[in-house]
């Protein structure tokens, strides 16, 4: 199986089916990524649609150095900070039961991240709350969270993918898991998540 890099170049050079399974193998990752930032599936659908438009408009520019994740993820961002700039932040109203592409729905997700399902409150509360929270994270904190948490990278990848140095991303997730804590206090009381880890020093 060729490597991401090697159908890159083959897309490069005119063979459109390496564009093709790039899209197979990493829509799904896209897909759960910006339902994690937007809590919204068809807007999930559309962004992803916009970042491989993206790929494919600007594939002579990919050069093999940066890990392709690392590239894709960095058109990611772009988008979704175009989307927010065009949309002012605004949100349509989020679904508990919408799912994402594992076939997971946001109450699920959640409750497969507490560590406690005896949590002191309702399974919707907690989503809520948790929603509420992540959202209310300053966006440069948000990704650092979501891309850590959600997309599982390292700080490393993802001070290549925001373009900012590792001190600075261990900085944002600690900066970000002190808020979630502030912002969840007495309404996640009895529930585990990564939001109660220590997070690292800031730099």
């Amino acid at each position: 199986m060729k490597s991401d890099p090697e159908l890159m170049a083959d897309f490069a050079g005119g063979d459109e089916s390496a564009f093709d399974k790039l899209v197979k193998r990493h829509q799904v990752g896209l897909l759960n990524y910006f339902f994690r930032l937007l809590w919204d599936r068809t807007l999930a659908e559309d962004l992803t649609q916009e970042v491989f438009l993206r790929l494919y408009t600007h594939r002579e520019e990919y050069e093999p150095r940066a890990k392709f994740t690392t590239y894709l993820y960095r058109i990611g961002r772009n988008c979704w900070i175009d989307y927010l700039r065009r949309t002012k932040a605004e949100r349509k109203t989020r679904s508990l039961d919408a799912q994402d592409e594992e076939g997971r729905s946001l109450s699920e997700a959640v409750a497969a991240r507490a560590e406690d399902p005896r949590s002191t409150v309702g399974k919707d509360e907690l989503t809520e709350a948790v929603i509420e929270a992540i959202d209310a994270l300053p966006e440069d904190h948000k990704l650092v969270f979501i891309l850590s948490e959600v997309q599982g990278m390292k700080y490393q990848e993802i001070g290549e993918t925001l373009g900012i140095p590792v001190g600075t991303v261990k900085s944002r997730m600690f900066h970000a898991l002190k808020r979630l804590r502030e912002h969840l206090g007495r309404s996640m009381k009895g529930a585990r998540g990564p939001w109660q880890q220590a997070g690292g020093e800031a730099d």
